[in-house]
This record gives structure tokens, C-alpha cells and sequence, in this order.
């Protein structure tokens, strides 16, 4: 059946690229009755060009083309802060061995379909990514017409798609597998990707609700005597990068008992070790340090990372506040509820930075060891 969408309203739009004219035709053929408007390339660098004229729901790529093949033409959109974000869907007539397809996913791929393709299974999974842009595409634009709070529920949907998609396509990887009783090798790594973006789901739909609970004061904290010290060794090596770009050292005495929040503050030094993590995109050490001053303990943690100018050093705790833009990802309030957690405690929490590459930043947090508000002197 033919998918009607009214005048005025919006037309997703699908990238096919193959090097081969017959595929190409096939190809629209089978996804005609979607509605959607196909666009074609016949290289992957015809693909690049089309990418920066419009903006796509979903891309079919062929992985064997001469030249530019589809593993590098993905490489290269996924480089590209403003095509990153659109689902890629290979096609292949190479084997059904696991590495090969875990290949593709590094490379951006979020599903792939193997030769000869089912048209029912291919409508039916382009028909999800049009849907999805399509749905996204109404409320950005209802946005644009809201207050703040809907700019930032929009962000939080565009956010959580991504995980959404690829954490499927493992599944059914995992699935694939598991029915042809291949080696297990492959399956558990399959189903730690599905666990790493679940994660992600989930940290990004907490901070939606601490954000909430934030404005409406009403984020409680359980109080009790935790050691300080055994926290921030324990989020440092949970948190230790697999890479070995970033190593984290703790400096801190043995023992540094507190009255407080345990789980909150654990999310405090989080948030700060992977704001450190993902402004360092070069790499460099990331140094937390910690010390009890009379009544009150301070924490410090530092990177060399790209640095926060002085005019953006205030920005960085608000909500949405991002001192280098969405280029690096992020919401932009793991801060404001660092700051709202710090705040409940009676503590302050602030940035130096000066703002040159390669200098990096250190956070600041200062709270009281027994949970009441610090000494201003």
C-alpha cells in the first residue's frame, strides 16, 4: 500500500548508494510503496555530495564499491558532525561471519541485510527509521513554537533514539547467532554492546528526572557516614577508560569519612570524570584529588583536555550549557545536577580553566564533612 503523507507535512528522504544501476532500481523498486523520496549514488563519494545538499531518514549502503567502499564512505559520514546521526543500514553479499558484521558497526552501521535481500524485511526496517525521522522532524518543529522545556524534551528523544536502534540491532544479531549455535565469542560480545547503550538509555532518562526533581525541589537525599576516599577509588577504576587515552589517578588519604548523599555524590564525581573524558578527545591524564580542610573536604579534578573560557566558566552549569557546542554529544546537565546536588549538601562547586588546549580544566567541590553548610571563612 502506497504511504500518503499531506501537503505541507513531512517527507523523509532515503540514500541508496550502490555502484551498480541494476541494484539501485531494485532497490527503489521494493521501497516504492513506503512514499518516501529516494535519492541514488552510484560511489560513495556521489553518497558525500548528496549528504551535504539534504538531510536523510535513513542510508542504503552497498559495502563493495571500487574506490571509496561503503566501510570508509560510513567512516567518513559518521566524521561529519552534521551526518553522523543517520542510521546507516548495509548491504552485503559478503559471508555471515560475526567479526565482519561487528566491523560494520564500528563503523556507524546501526543493522545490515544480506543478499538477496527479503523486500518485505527491507520496507519493514526502513520503514522504522522514516517513522522515527519523521516523528523527530514534528517535534523539532513544534519546538520551535514551545518554551525551553520542550526544546530540552526534545533533546532527550534525539538522544535516546540512537541507543534505541543500535542496542536493536545487536539483539537481533544476538538472535542470528544464537539460531545458527555459532561460537559464543561473538554473542557475548554482542549482548555487551546491547548492555553498554542500555546504560546510556538509562543515565540520559535519570538526568531527565533529576533535572525535574531539581526544578521542582524535590530531590531528597539519604543521609548517612560513608568513606570518601573508597568512593573515589572505586568511580575511578569503574570509570577507567579500556582505550588508555585517559588514565585516572586518585590522590587522597587512606580514610576520608563524611556525612552525606553517598549515591549522589558518587554521581557527582562521575558526571565530572566523564565531562573530563569527553572534553580530552586527545587523550592526556585525569588526575581526582581530595582532602579534608577543618570542617569541610574538598575534591578536585583536573584534565588537559580543550580547556573552558572564562566567558563560558558560568555557562557550563546552567541547564543546556555547553562550553563546546553539541559537536562532542552530551545533554548539557550533567553539570546543573552536579551543581544541585553540591548545593543540597551545603557545598559549592566551580571551574578553573584558561581556556588554551592542552591546559585543560579542574572542577572544584567543596562540601561539608557532616552535612550541614560549610564554613565561609
Amino acid at each position: 500500500m502506497m504511504r500518503e503523507w499531506e501537503p505541507g507535512k513531512i517527507v523523509p528522504s532515503v540514500l541508496l548508494v550502490d555502484d551498480h544501476e541494476v541494484n539501485l532500481v531494485a532497490l527503489e523498486g521494493i521501497l516504492k510503496p513506503l512514499g518516501a523520496r529516494i535519492v541514488k549514488a552510484r560511489s560513495g563519494e556521489e553518497a558525500l555530495l548528496s549528504l551535504l545538499r539534504e538531510t536523510f531518514a535513513v542510508i542504503l549502503l552497498d559495502v563493495q564499491m571500487p574506490r571509496l567502499d561503503g566501510l570508509q564512505t560510513a567512516e567518513l559520514i559518521k566524521q561529519r558532525e552534521q551526518t553522523r546521526h543517520i542510521p546507516i543500514i548495509f548491504i552485503t553479499a559478503l559471508s555471515r561471519e560475526a567479526a565482519y558484521v561487528f566491523k560494520g558497526y564500528a563503523h556507524g552501521a546501526v543493522d545490515y541485510l544480506l543478499k538477496p535481500i527479503d523486500p518485505e524485511i527491507l520496507r519493514a526496517k526502513v520503514r522504522v527509521f522514516c517513522d522515527l525521522y519523521v516523528r523527530g522532524e514534528e517535534i523539532r518543529k513544534q519546538a520551535l513554537e514551545s518554551d525551553v522545556k520542550d526544546v530540552f524534551f526534545t533533546s532527550v528523544v534525539h538522544e535516546l533514539q540512537t541507543p534505541l536502534a543500535a542496542a536493536k540491532a545487536q539483539a537481533q544479531l544476538a538472535l542470528h547467532q544464537l539460531g545458527e549455535q555459532r561460537g559464543e565469542a561473538g554473542t557475548a560480545q554482542a549482548l555487551r554492546v546491547i548492555s553498554q547503550q542500555i546504560d546510556r538509555l538509562a543515565q540520559l532518562v535519570g538526568d531527565l528526572l533529576d533535572v525535574n526533581r531539581l526544578e521542582a525541589g524535590q530531590l531528597e537525599l539519604q543521609m548517612g557516614e560513608f568513606d570518601l576516599g573508597a568512593l573515589l577509588q572505586e568511580v575511578a577504576s569503574r570509570m577507567q577508560p579500556e582505550s588508555g587515552l585517559h588514565p585516572i589517578e586518585v590522590r587522597a588519604p587512606h580514610s576520608i569519612l563524611m556525612t552525606g548523599d553517598r549515591a549522589r555524590i558518587e554521581q557527582v564525581v562521575a558526571n565530572l570524570l566523564s565531562n573530563a573524558i569527553r572534553y580530552s578527545p586527545e587523550g592526556g591524564p585525569i588526575t581526582v584529588n581530595a582532602e579534608k580542610n577543618g570542617e569541610n573536604v574538598r575534591i578536585a579534578v583536573s584534565d588537559r583536555g580543550l580547556g573552558i573560557g572564562k566567558e563560558h566558566q558560568q555557562l557550563v552549569f546552567e541547564r543546556f550549557g555547553r562550553a563546546h557546542g553539541p559537536t562532542l554529544g552530551g545533554l548539557g546537565v550533567g553539570l546543573t545536577i552536579s551543581k544541585g546536588i553540591v548545593q543540597q549538601h551545603g557545598g559549592t562547586i566551580w571551574v578553573e580553566s584558561t581556556g588554551r588546549a592542552g591546559e585543560g580544566s579542574t572542577f572544584h567541590v567543596r562540601l561539608p564533612t557532616r552535612g550541614k553548610p560549610e564554613d565561609q571563612g
